[in-house]
């Protein structure tokens, strides 16, 4: 077996993870993506501000979603429609919602979707980013009412209680941020933080209480040292740090707010993938 194979299809083919070579690998490509985004807005000049992270929400919520629905199509026998490769038990996986091709297919329908949002703004009174969520919202929606089914309502009812704690201390913490020395807590950086503390509630959930394993492999280090349990303070402390610093050293408010983004996504897409996936039952 080469090594490509061994280290980066077969783990596609067989599901069985992420190892350090594709680990590494995925992150370049994930940089390099970052980076050609980045100069494509400013070559467009679209400002990155506060409406610009709104409009785009419903689509990394999309990603998450739709590499649940793959993950529930292995269950099921039957591979979402694209490009097929032949998985383990001869089911089809569509490799374009698998990583990480997954991070190509959501940018071209964020993009596609972003065209359109301006186009109708500028022969309309409504902004572009109510056109660009509307449009992101209606295919969630139309996806979840289609294909999502709730198989483990125990796997619903915990993560929704742990969640909700969180969001009701972090939303008491962000009140009184300033009399606490947390003002780095703005509503953006708040968000943020709650979206990887829902990847954390989802993964000690999963792990806990049923029979999955984590993919990653310095979260699967931890977690084999620590417990599930880990990935909480790991996700404050490495998150928060990360914003801190950004709010810290990078004043230019559109590389700022773009790096967030940057950041929710690897929090909040496979947050609700875990999600979807316990839920489902996959």
């Amino acid at each position: 077996m080469s090594f490509i194979e061994e280290y980066f299809i077969s783990p596609i083919v067989q599901g069985t993870g992420y190892n350090i070579y594709n680990t590494a690998a995925y992150a370049v490509i994930l940089v390099l993506m970052a980076l050609g985004t980045y100069k494509l807005l400013k070559l467009l000049k679209i400002n990155i501000d506060s409406r610009f992270f709104a409009g785009i929400l419903p689509f990394i919520f999309l990603g998450g979603l739709m590499r649940a629905l793959e993950d529930f199509s292995q269950m099921t026998g039957t591979a979402l429609p694209g490009l097929i490769i032949e998985g383990s038990g001869g089911i089809g996986k569509n490799i374009l919602f698998i990583t990480p091709l997954i991070y190509v297919t959501m940018f071209v329908i964020a993009l596609a979707a972003f065209l359109i949002s301006v186009f109708a703004a500028k022969h309309t009174k409504l902004s572009y980013e109510k056109y660009w969520f509307g449009i992101g919202a209606v295919i969630c929606i139309g996806f979840m009412a289609a294909f999502v089914r709730i198989a483990e309502p125990n796997a619903l009812l915990l993560m929704s209680l742990i969640f909700l704690t969180l969001t009701a201390i972090f939303a008491g913490l962000y009140r009184f941020r300033d009399r606490i020395g947390l003002g780095f807590l703005s509503r953006m950086n708040t968000f943020i933080l709650l979206a990887h503390l829902f990847d954390a509630t989802t993964t000690f959930v999963a792990l806990s209480f049923f029979p999955y394993f984590e993919q990653h492999v310095l979260p699967g280090f931890l977690i084999g040292v620590a417990g599930p349990a880990v990935m909480f303070p790991l996700k404050l402390l490495v998150v928060g740090l990360v914003l801190y610093a950004f709010d810290k050293d990078i004043k230019d408010k559109d590389r700022n707010i773009f790096l967030k983004i940057v950041v929710l996504i690897l929090g909040m897409g496979p947050g609700l993938r875990n999600f979807f996936r316990l839920i489902m039952g996959v």
